[in-house]
Order: structure tokens, then C-alpha cells, then sequence
């Protein structure tokens, strides 16, 4: 089961998967912690796994909180785990007016390949927003952070981002898409849309 926890100002929509493990997606900023925990505890009170789609601070700034609470470990992208570790320039925390803080354990997603596989969930990378960023299919649903959303795309003007990268990921997930059956598209920001996403991004890309 997934459940869309809509972010709360700035911050992003985070998402709960519920299977044999459960899996913390985009936990947001710090700000919004408790709001967001109370929320998950409607529906489990463990969490094995926070999965960042990319590393910028309203998707990825509570890591550290959700860590210490759950003692989960987190997971990124492999170009993207260093910026995290470090709070470097893409994460764009500054933008915020804020410091990021890393957590203290963090591993790549290829590191928990096998778990993520065994609930039938499937990463795709998908760059242009940032370098490192990553699309997650779960079941016949495409979780695609600021990949795309229901009715637009995300930047790609900020550090590592790439227009022509963020064009070829739409496309790799369109062919995706129809290919495996997603029914549903849950974006970082803004509500759940369809397959509708992909010719509503042509107008933006």
C-alpha cells in the first residue's frame, strides 16, 4: 500500500509505502517533523528505509530526524549522496535560509538493492533536476519527486540540473509507463495525476 502525505508549505509530498518493509520516501524539512510523524503513525510505527529522490533540502532536510526516530537508514543516488553528506551547494538549503543537517548513516540505493526489489520496488534513474535524482515504481505507481509533476516539471536550472537530461527522463518514463501499466503518477509537489502528466510536460519542455 502507498500513502501520499501531502507536504506542508514548501516542503515536499512524502511518501509512506507499507509491504514487508516499510519505506519512508522524502521526508521534507525539519520544520514540519512532528506533523509529518504524526501522520505515519497512523499507519505503521517502523520505518526500514528513507529514500530521497534527490538531495535538496525540502525533500531530503529531515533526514536526520526520521534517522534518529526510527532508526532507519536513508538512501540516495549514488551522485547524490555526497551533497547530502556535506549539505554542498545543491542541496540548495541556502535557499531556504537554512543549514541542512546529513544524517549519520547513509547508503547508496544499489547498497539495498535486494530489499527494495524483494516488495517489488523499482528505481529508476532519472537526472535533470539534479544529477543523482531517481524515479521509485511501486505496483502500477510512478513516484517521480521533481522529475515531473502532475502538470509541469521540475526545475533544471539549479546546480547539476540539465534541461536536455530532464527531457530525455521524461521520455524513459513515459516508454516506462505505459510499458509496465502505471495507472497512477505521485508527484514531489502539487496532487496525484495520470498518464495525462507526460503531454501535459510537453508544454513545458
Amino acid at each position: 500500500m502507498i500513502y501520499k502525505l501531502n507536504g506542508r508549505g514548501y516542503d515536499s509530498n512524502s511518501y509512506l509505502i507499507v509491504d514487508k518493509k516499510v519505506i519512508l520516501i522524502d521526508p521534507g524539512t525539519p520544520g514540519t517533523f512532528e506533523f509529518l510523524k504524526k501522520d505515519i503513525l497512523k499507519y505503521t510505527d517502523k520505518i526500514d528505509y528513507i529514500i530521497n529522490t534527490h538531495c535538496h533540502f525540502d525533500h531530503a532536510g529531515s533526514d536526520y530526524l526520521f534517522q534518529d526516530e526510527f532508526n532507519a537508514p536513508v538512501l540516495i543516488h549514488e551522485l547524490e549522496l555526497p551533497h547530502l553528506a556535506e549539505d554542498s551547494n545543491v542541496t540548495v538549503s541556502k535557499l531556504f535560509g537554512m543549514d541542512l543537517v546529513p544524517p549519520k548513516e547513509i547508503f547508496t540505493i544499489k547498497e539495498a538493492d535486494s530489499d527494495l526489489k524483494e516488495i517489488g520496488i523499482e528505481i529508476i534513474h532519472t537526472p535533470g533536476h539534479t544529477a543523482g535524482g531517481i524515479s521509485i515504481i511501486y505496483k502500477d505507481s510512478l513516484i517521480t519527486g521533481d522529475t515531473l509533476f502532475s502538470y509541469g516539471v521540475g526545475r533544471s536550472d539549479l546546480p547539476t540540473g540539465s534541461l536536455i537530461e530532464l527531457r530525455e527522463s521524461i521520455n524513459l518514463l513515459e516508454k516506462i509507463a505505459y510499458k509496465k501499466g502505471i495507472l497512477k503518477i505521485y508527484p514531489g509537489h502539487g496532487e496525484a495525476g495520470d498518464l495525462s502528466a507526460f503531454s501535459n510536460a510537453m508544454l513545458f519542455i
